[in-house]
């Protein structure tokens, strides 16, 4: 992936503060006329990251985003907690959310197609969530994987840290029954098979999985909703595509990227790893197609995986929510706030 060019950006990035109150102008007047129902908070929140997704090249929106260490920090510092950040083995990091001893843990793997760190929101969220597991009598901690991303390191750095940070969870005194996963793709459940023969996780939830790096032809999805979400094109989910397949130097390791280089059989065998699997998409979103192609086919080789799709939502919606405020709008959030405290009875 290229390296920043600053000049060249915060030009760039002036033009898109000049024409965003237009884009943004634009999408409030076109929501009057539809028929969703979405607040004015998620309309401009969605409008915004996706202008910023369209405008911006991927280094330079890590840039703004900043180091996920750095986001916690300042989490944490704006809601009075004292940071929890823990070094675990192949040079992660560990970010917790109240965390406990022991007991219950959500391993959350952040998304951004392995090049762009954890978002604000993103906190946000698993606060949300935290407290209403807590509300429904279920104390569990947040652990935040904090990943090397791409260019500084490509795959399989990032599976082989899930594997770490599971291996570190288990060696602190969480109990695979009591550890729930959240992630953006499929290769760490088949990368579990690293860990030591026996252990089976609660759970694994796939919140808007990137399935294919490169976007397959005829996909209809794609067609349909390139006007609406926030990652809006081939172009672009093909852009994140090169630059983590670009790294990749063993064709071995693109089994567990790639949907089409991925054997079958992989997905009968997740049963013996992870006990329950949660399969979420957006009817907006252009990963829709695949995400439900291949949750179907999962959910027949998993006898306790469910399929879920929210009829308007786009891509990672229910995070969206929370970049403007904590207004719940997603029809998802309830059923994986459900989902998890079912897990953990």
């Amino acid at each position: 992936m290229a390296p920043v060019d600053f000049p060249r950006n915060a030009l760039n990035f002036l033009v898109f503060l000049i024409v965003l109150p237009i884009v943004l102008s634009w999408h409030l007047f076109k929501h009057t006329f539809s028929q969703g129902n979405k607040p004015w908070k998620r309309i401009i929140a969605d409008a915004t990251f996706r202008w910023i997704v369209i405008t911006q090249r991927i280094p330079f929106i890590a840039t703004l985003v900043g180091p996920g260490r750095r986001t916690y920090i300042s989490w944490c510092n704006r809601n009075s907690i004292e940071p929890q950040i823990e070094d675990i083995k192949a040079g992660a990091q560990l970010f917790w959310i109240a965390k406990k001893p022991s007991g219950r843990v959500i391993l959350y793997l952040h998304g951004g197609g392995f090049a762009l760190p954890m978002g604000y929101y993103s906190l946000k969220f698993w606060r949300y969530v935290q407290s209403k597991l807590v509300d429904a009598g279920c104390e569990v901690s947040i652990a935040i994987l904090d990943y090397t991303l791409v260019p500084e390191a490509h795959f399989p750095v990032p599976l082989v840290q899930t594997v770490a940070a599971l291996n570190h969870l288990l060696t602190e005194g969480f109990k695979p029954e009591d550890i729930q996963l959240l992630l953006h793709m499929a290769h760490p459940l088949d990368g579990i098979e690293s860990l030591d023969p026996g252990i089976k996780l609660r759970g694994a939830y796939l919140m808007s999985p990137w399935l294919y790096l490169i976007p397959r032809d005829g996909v209809q999805s794609y067609l349909e909703n390139g006007g609406r979400d926030v990652v809006a094109s081939k172009a672009q989910y093909a852009e994140f595509g090169a630059g983590v397949l670009g790294g990749v130097k063993r064709a071995e390791d693109l089994a567990y990227l790639e949907a089409s280089h991925t054997p079958p059989s992989w997905y009968r065998d997740v049963g013996e790893v992870a006990d329950r699997v949660l399969i979420t998409a957006g009817g907006h979103e252009c990963l829709r197609d695949d995400i439900v192609e291949f949750g179907s086919a999962f959910c027949e080789a998993h006898g306790n995986a469910k399929l879920l799709v929210d009829t308007c939502g786009i891509h990672d919606d229910p995070f969206n929510d929370f970049m403007l405020g904590e207004e719940v709008w997603a029809e998802l959030t309830p059923a994986i706030v459900q989902w998890f405290a079912d897990g953990f009875r």
